[in-house]
């Protein structure tokens, strides 16, 4: 149980974006996974007409032998699309891990094609010039700061894929 009010609400900010997005893709029929389940069900590969959103992917990051997990991964065919959501309401501590992950995305994360979620009106000045300048060579990194937008980008993704 978080007891403070400040990280309670941040931590239901972030899941609820999450939770949002989540249903947003079963609405376009994409359906969802944990990651744990869909690995051992046999479904763990990327054949043609396989269009899922599987939660929690894991990945190792740039500490060696550290395993963490992505929000999500959506898979469409035989493409992988790695989706992070990172949230901040108030000033706080949350900005401090946006070099972390971008180290990850460059080094780190596997697929070629990554969406980055920074949502929430908390962040440091001078967060989003610094993202923004930031290079990822051999990588498709598409970074949104507003959640329509997010979802506008997917669902133009989604429906490239049933073509």
């Amino acid at each position: 149980m978080i007891s403070n009010p400040s990280l309670r609400k941040a931590k239901v900010d972030g899941m609820s974006y999450e939770k949002k997005f989540e249903l947003f893709c079963n609405s376009k029929d994409v359906g969802s996974i944990y990651h744990s389940r869909w690995s051992k069900s046999g479904t763990g590969s990327f054949d043609d007409n396989n269009k899922i959103l599987v939660k929690e992917f894991p990945y190792e990051s740039i500490y060696p032998g550290s395993i963490c997990k992505t929000e999500f991964v959506l898979i469409l065919n035989d493409r992988r699309i790695r989706i992070e959501f990172k949230s901040q309401e108030k000033a706080g501590s949350t900005d401090e891990k946006i070099p972390y992950l971008l180290e990850n995305v460059r080094h780190s994360f596997p697929e070629y094609e990554i969406i980055i979620a920074i949502l929430g009106e908390g962040w440091r000045s001078g967060m989003k010039e610094y993202i923004d300048k930031q290079k990822f060579r051999h990588k498709k990194v598409s970074i949104f700061y507003d959640y329509n937008e997010l979802e506008g980008h997917v669902n133009d993704i989604i429906q490239k894929s049933k073509i």
